[in-house]
């Protein structure tokens, strides 16, 4: 790579016989460069900023950020070879329903922090929830690193942007009482199904997705989710992380009614589905939803807000109720790191420090205190 012997030889100013004024400078490959500008001080304050970029090692070709937002976009998802399918949906949904149809004409170059902040802000006025606008600015802000990172820009102008705040999601527990109401008041061949969620605190996805070779006896291996894509085919996917690959061991109680259900609903052969639909396929999210989960809800008098997520949050409270150790729930859980776990449920655990002070009276026992 060209390197200037210094800024002084690498960048100059001067007068055109047009009346103008032209910066000329070398890249940093070595190549010459010019640019006219109607006025001297636009001359000199390009020639401040490339002296400065040329001795600081961030020189940026000034058209390298001249392609269009669209142009970028589909340059980037077109040379991403690392997207689960999942991500290439959303990503692609998002540009196509909400980025480019704002931001797709402008280039790079003129997309600032105000344009963003506008953006979102019309976004927000347009109706769309918080938790949408804050997604759309991170496929924006992803997009935008890609071109920081093939040198179009020099800076994320997404990165000073505050994107809208979501409001958390309230999470529901069900109490043993009204795990056993739910399972009365689903249909025969989804009990079990409700026992491993809320006992076992599997995901939909990985429940969808389990398999007979997946169960030994109360062990459930959990290897991956199964995904019903926007063309409504189905995909198995691996776990993303190591920590989303476990073994859970179920209650006896739930090993027993699996065990059952196996034998009367689930696929043939060691592929079999564990939770088929009566026509022996995946089980489609919505539809259950509607058809069975919410009537039972209903029908077990229990409030219809509760999602079917809200298991696996239920599976947690009743966890840390049986006395588990955030570390252990973390691992039953499959999260990434216990940070993850303290954040999302750490209310539900009793005052460590009390706890801690009470341990330490049992442990002294009844003797005496001495005092000097």
């Amino acid at each position: 790579m060209y390197v200037p012997v210094s800024a002084e030889v690498a960048v100059s100013v001067e007068p055109t016989p047009y009346g103008t004024w032209r910066a000329r400078w070398r890249d940093d490959t070595g190549k010459s460069r010019a640019r006219s500008f109607r006025r001297k001080i636009d001359a000199e304050r390009f020639d401040r900023k490339m002296r400065t970029s040329l001795d600081h090692g961030t020189y940026l070709d000034p058209k390298a950020g001249e392609v269009t937002v669209r142009a970028m976009a589909h340059e980037w998802l077109n040379g991403a070879m690392n997207l689960r399918t999942g991500a290439m949906e959303t990503y692609t949904r998002d540009l196509d329903r909400y980025v480019l149809p704002k931001l797709g004409g402008m280039k790079l170059s003129r997309l600032t922090p105000a344009v963003i902040d506008d953006w979102l802000a019309d976004e927000l006025a347009s109706g769309l929830a918080p938790s949408s606008v804050h997604r759309h600015y991170r496929t924006l802000r992803r997009l935008l690193q890609v071109a920081v990172d093939k040198g179009r820009l020099a800076r994320n102008p997404c990165d000073p942007v505050t994107p809208p705040r979501i409001p958390p999601r309230e999470m529901r527990f069900l109490t043993v009482e009204q795990v056993e109401a739910l399972a009365a008041a689903v249909p025969e061949r989804h009990r079990a199904w409700v026992y491993v969620a809320a006992y076992d605190g599997l995901r939909w996805s990985e429940c969808v997705g389990l398999r007979r070779e997946h169960v030994d006896g109360a062990r459930i291996t959990v290897a991956g989710q199964l995904l019903r894509r926007v063309n409504r085919t189905w995909q198995w996917e691996d776990a993303k992380t190591r920590a989303g690959r476990r073994t859970v061991t179920s209650p006896a109680f739930v090993a027993a009614a699996l065990e059952t259900h196996m034998e009367k609903h689930s696929g043939e052969g060691a592929k079999g589905l564990v939770f088929p639909n009566r026509d022996g396929g995946p089980i489609i999210g919505s539809s259950f939803t509607g058809n069975v989960f919410k009537p039972a809800l209903e029908r077990a008098g229990l409030d219809t807000k509760v999602r079917i997520h809200d298991l696996r949050h239920t599976a947690v409270a009743l966890a840390v109720a049986a006395g588990a150790h955030p570390k252990a729930i973390q691992v039953r859980m499959g999260h990434a790191s216990i940070s993850v776990t303290l954040d999302r449920y750490g209310g539900l655990f009793p005052e460590q420090d009390e706890v801690i002070a009470a341990g330490l009276d049992d442990l002294r026992g009844d003797r005496e205190v001495t005092g000097g």
